[in-house]
């Protein structure tokens, strides 16, 4: 009886740590929710498949048009990139080192680079890790399902 309870005891210990698995805890959380149309006559057709290295960026003052109104953009704003994989991944552009909203990193498609520390981040392979600078932590990633053949969900 005391074997089962110390099991159970451990595996609640597991999993609660699992979940309390936090990305970059520096970037307060905010929602990430919006739509994109990736084929070759939509909307984000800058993203659709084999056209890596391309990126798109999505905040308030440009929001993705599938969701007006309604999406929400993450902390800084979220950049969705065709990385060389041809698949998407979506970061938050707020710099993990500065951690301040009206400190916006600049997206090439395969790189952002942060206008004030100088840290510069890989986003053509899909991995958000710092190439240079003084950020020790990734961008702060998001998901992208795919909703239909050329409808994708971006959210966290």
């Amino acid at each position: 009886m005391n074997n089962i309870k110390y099991i159970l005891l451990l595996l609640t210990v597991v999993l609660t740590a699992c979940n309390n698995v936090v990305e970059n805890t520096n970037i307060p959380y905010s929602r990430v929710s919006f739509l994109i149309d990736v084929s070759p006559t939509g909307a984000d057709k800058e993203l659709r498949e084999g056209l890596m290295g391309n990126c798109k960026v999505y905040n308030s003052k440009s929001p993705a048009v599938l969701s007006p109104g309604i999406g929400a953009y993450g902390y800084s704003g979220v950049v969705v990139t065709r990385a060389t994989d041809d698949k998407l991944y979506a970061f938050d552009m707020c710099c993990p080192y500065e951690a301040k909203k009206d400190i916006v990193l600049k997206a090439d498609g395969f790189f952002m680079n942060c206008p004030v520390c100088g840290s510069q981040f890989s986003i053509g392979n899909g991995s958000g890790y710092v190439n240079k600078g003084p950020a020790a932590q990734p961008l702060k990633t998001y998901h992208v399902y795919m909703s239909s053949a050329d409808r994708c969900s971006v959210v966290n």
